[in-house]
């Protein structure tokens, strides 16, 4: 039985503590949060089960554990990482490593040179449609992949150390080195040079409001932001081939999200669209077609695709001492791609790779060579097609269910405070079951969830693969119940964030909450549908 025990009880380290606790073979021995309110959350969630400690270093001493996952602020990621290495435990560490090369090199030789296993979160490198896609490459598919592109147009962060580059190493480490890790995967080569164009349109000045949809604070003010709000960004490989990455951090709801797609020697081409599509075509492979890929069980509704297996292969890891797929030396890689960009972007030339070498670095490279080049694993098996599309329902719902609970209730009728009115359900379900941006948003989404207003009154409602459909309040059949005091309710009518008011119990949820990310979109939109109701 594995103990592992969690540090950071935010949104990644609830997803790890959600994960950990579905595998058999491991359990949550400790927890580890500087809040009181989000260690309380954690031992409910669990049942008390595990101990719960304010500080890692109190953790590490006193807790029996043989890993840990180090779900921090980047700035704080390898003081963490190094005392639990240093205590003899494996680590399963959040992406990026850390805010500089200089502290990621000396981590990266540290941790290389015991012989703990460290697995870094590219949690891509374990979802099913990304497996999918590179398997396809390697197998000659699209010849050889020479170009690759990435668009992420989204919201910004959610809270103010990722506006501090010495906190965060910038917006484009932080979000992209996820997308560049994409495409040395599909690549095959190594990088040489990148140029970049950049800087800060939007977010910018002393003080400003922030833009994001998933913000503990929506009303935060960021003071001082110093990171770029877009870029666009080309990196060469040594094979010739090239990627060419577009990004924006200001873009407003309904948020557009993320498109990555690649282009083969042969013609042939393929384009994932919001982490749920994949589409190839083009050359040998003929007319464009979706190729079936399964969405749901590589991360089971509990956070982002990829992460469910990520936490199922790091247990594996630690269990055979081998190389982890997402390991330090390739999220090094990633890193100085991104790094490369942003200097790219503050000097305006040019940055060739070979400036930011280490030989020890490199000597790594060299003795693991064949582990880094082994093939992509196989992603779980794709789903059959049937001829009934039977939903299937999810034991876990998603952190969209909060902005979910938000955007049906949240509505006023000509500025006064509008009464929970189980009604609205039946005419919500009507106009999104016959919009066709709704139902493409949420294609594949399934789950029951029960609402009960302060006076009693009961609605409930069950997507069916996207569709909305009111149902009979069976308490018993929901994955999620949402209940409201008299308190809460008129608090977020006032504009009180929705995850405060959860902390607060002034609304209380039962059952599995998990975050459910590619649904996002699908709930943002139902916005601007009831505003028309």
């Amino acid at each position: 039985m594995i103990r592992i025990g969690i540090v950071g009880l935010g949104e990644n380290g609830t997803m790890h503590l959600r994960g950990f606790d579905r595998l058999d073979g491991c359990e949550i021995a400790a927890v580890c949060d500087t809040s009181e309110e989000r260690r309380a959350f954690a031992l409910n969630l669990l049942g008390g089960r595990p101990q719960a400690f304010s500080s890692y270093k109190t953790m590490f001493k006193e807790a029996d554990l043989h890993a840990v996952a180090v779900c921090t602020p980047t700035y704080t990621h390898t003081p963490i990482a190094t005392a639990a290495i240093d205590a003899g435990l494996d680590v399963l560490l959040e992406k990026p490593i850390a805010p500089t090369l200089e502290e990621t090199d000396r981590f990266i030789l540290h941790a290389m040179a015991s012989d703990r296993i460290v697995q870094v979160g590219l949690v891509y490198r374990y979802s099913n449609l990304y497996r999918t896609l590179a398997r396809l490459a390697e197998n000659g598919d699209f010849g050889q992949v020479m170009m690759a592109w990435c668009q992420e147009h989204r919201d910004n962060f959610p809270t103010q150390w990722f506006f501090e580059t010495k906190k965060s190493g910038g917006a484009i480490l932080d979000k992209d080195c996820h997308h560049f890790d994409l495409f040395s995967w599909c690549f095959r080569s190594r990088p040489v040079r990148v140029a970049a164009l950049g800087g800060q349109h939007v977010v910018k000045g002393k003080r400003v409001k922030i833009n994001c949809g998933y913000a503990p604070d929506p009303e935060l003010m960021i003071k001082n932001p110093d990171i770029a709000d877009h870029a666009c960004v080309i990196v060469e490989y040594e094979n010739g081939a090239l990627g060419n990455l577009n990004l924006c951090m200001y873009e407003a709801e309904p948020i557009e999200g993320l498109k990555y797609g690649i282009m083969g020697t042969n013609g042939a081409h393929a384009q994932t669209i919001r982490d749920m599509v994949l589409n190839a075509g083009g050359g040998p492979l003929g007319e464009i077609a979706e190729i079936p890929v399964d969405y749901f069980n590589d991360n089971q509704g509990i956070g982002h695709i990829g992460c469910q297996v990520q936490h199922a292969e790091f247990l594996d890891r630690v269990r055979d001492r081998r190389l982890p797929f997402a390991n330090l030396l390739l999220a090094r890689e990633s890193m100085v791609i991104s790094m490369a960009a942003e200097r790219a972007i503050v000097e305006k030339r040019p940055v060739l790779i070979s400036e930011f070498r280490n030989p020890g670095i490199e000597k790594l490279l060299k003795r693991h060579a064949e582990e880094l080049a082994a093939p992509t694993p196989e992603p779980l098996p794709a789903p059959k097609p049937k001829a009934v599309k039977e939903p299937s329902p999810q034991e876990e719902l998603v952190n969209t269910l909060l902005m979910l609970v938000k955007m049906i209730f949240k509505p006023k009728v000509k500025g006064r405070f509008k009464e929970f009115d189980k009604d609205l359900f039946p005419k919500l379900a009507d106009k999104l079951n016959k919009d066709k941006k709704f139902l493409d948003l949420a294609r594949g989404m399934t789950a029951r969830v029960a609402f009960e207003g302060p006076d009693g009154d009961k609605a409930m409602v069950e997507f069916r693969d996207g569709h909305v459909v009111p149902v009979p309040f069976k308490e018993a059949h929901a994955e999620v119940k949402a209940a409201f005091t008299a308190e809460g309710w008129k608090e977020m009518f006032e504009g009180a964030p929705v995850q405060t008011l959860v902390m607060q119990r002034k609304i209380i949820l039962s059952g599995r909450i998990a975050q459910l990310r590619p649904y996002t979109e699908a709930m943002i939109y139902v916005t601007d549908v009831i505003k028309k109701l």
